[in-house]
């Protein structure tokens, strides 16, 4: 039998991607996934925006989004799958969010001016679109203005963590994220472990319920992701994957990059069936 596989992390313009949700799905259906999942920071919005192209193209489209957390100074991403989006006190905390990044982008723009960057807040908003400002955008905006030469330089001199334009976010607690996403009769992702200090936290993510962690990712090699897969087996979780693509910044588009079976989304509705 043919080997089918997904991709289950995926960021579009709805956050901080740089491709629209219609073209994540046309790059999905070129690579020959049977499903993927938009995850984009704090918002549903993507996902809506493909639901009719993964219906024309018959591709599985799977609700969801990524959180961040705060667990002893670590930023640390949750994952939400098929999660119920019409839920009013979801999208209430959620609309919250875009709202706390509006004013975050804002704030970062004013520290950049008093660096002595002529940088416009409306430029910034032109990079983003109908997405909410994140650091990304600012960088791009930085880039297209030759206040810097690199993508990369904007995050060193100015936008990342202890730079002098850096404002921080507010994060959930890991207990309130995994609550969110469980009020939404969604499942617990962890993503990405192998890119933070994770050994500890898993353990007590566990406490506060968490479903799974993500073990294929494109910056997982191949003895993290078994790693990964091991662990799931032995803490009663299960294991998903995806490249987390944002688009082209420099570099091909991750779609499909990532082989993750097509047993991972499987594997989500198990739990979701189990749980609810």
């Amino acid at each position: 039998m043919q080997k089918r596989w997904v991709d289950l992390h995926i960021h579009s313009t709805a956050s901080d991607g740089l491709l629209t949700p219609e073209q994540v799905v046309d790059f999905a259906k070129e690579a020959g996934l049977s499903g993927v999942s938009i995850t984009d920071h704090d918002t549903i919005n993507g996902y809506l925006a493909a639901k009719e192209k993964a219906e024309e193209l018959d591709i599985e489209l799977v609700p969801a989004v990524e959180l961040s957390v705060s667990y002893k100074s670590d930023d640390f991403h949750l994952l939400g799958y098929l999660i119920e989006c019409e839920n009013p006190e979801f999208l209430k905390k959620i609309n919250s969010f875009q709202e706390e990044r509006r004013v975050r982008g804002e704030k970062m723009v004013e520290k950049l001016n008093e660096l002595g960057l002529d940088l416009s807040i409306d430029t910034v908003r032109r990079i983003a679109g109908n997405s909410s400002v994140g650091r990304p955008h600012l960088a791009d905006a930085l880039l297209k203005e030759e206040f810097v030469h690199t993508y990369d330089e904007a995050f060193a001199r100015y936008l990342g963590y202890h730079a002098p334009a850096y404002v921080p976010k507010r994060f959930l607690t890991p207990q309130e994220g995994i609550d969110l996403i469980h009020l939404v009769r969604g499942v617990a992702v962890l993503a990405h472990p192998g890119t933070s200090r994770s050994h500890e936290a898993i353990y007590q993510f566990i406490q506060m319920g968490l479903d799974g962690i993500e073990a294929y990712h494109s910056k997982h090699d191949r003895q993290a992701t078994r790693h990964y897969i091991n662990s799931a087996n032995k803490l009663g979780l299960i294991h998903t994957g995806g490249s987390d693509c944002h688009g082209r910044r420099g570099e091909k588009t991750l779609i499909g990059t990532v082989k993750v079976p097509y047993q991972c989304l499987e594997m989500l509705r198990k739990v979701k069936e189990e749980n609810y």
